[in-house]
């Protein structure tokens, strides 16, 4: 799988960036050095995001419901997040994440919006619109 990954990083930048996300979005159906708004509030749907950008997987299973951080063990994200990191600074690609809003869901959860820019030297080359669902606890249950 992760030299799929490889070869998918050197055809598409996008690849790159839904790689980290699906594996998150896995574990959910299976029940760049960036510039980056760092979340200092410490809600964990910006903390996960701000993961995705920075390739940090620690940082971003940390934030996920204790249900997928059963199914996702920490070590795989780490090193898929880690593989990703020297794949898009050899590239030159980086990533920035800005918060668009949220709000909330019918089980006390909320929806967060995001939108997603990579950038390559000579500027931003695509943006994508990310949803990240928690619960009322706070915990990130699924990423779209």
């Amino acid at each position: 799988m992760i030299w799929a990954v490889v070869r998918g990083l050197r055809r598409d930048p996008w690849v790159a960036i839904n790689s980290l996300l699906l594996v998150a979005v896995c574990a959910v159906f299976a029940t760049y050095r960036p510039h980056v708004a760092t979340s200092d509030s410490g809600v964990p749907a910006d903390l996960f995001m701000q993961s995705i950008a920075t390739e940090d997987g620690d940082l971003g299973w940390r934030q996920l419901c204790p249900e997928l951080q059963q199914q996702l063990p920490r070590d795989v994200l780490v090193q898929q997040s880690m593989t990703q990191r020297t794949l898009q600074e050899s590239q030159g690609l980086s990533l920035s994440v800005e918060p668009v809003g949220d709000r909330p869901t019918p089980s006390g959860g909320r929806v967060h919006v995001y939108i997603a820019t990579t950038h390559d030297a000579d500027g931003a080359i695509g943006q994508k619109v990310y949803s990240v669902t928690t619960r009322a606890s706070g915990c990130v249950e699924s990423v779209s």
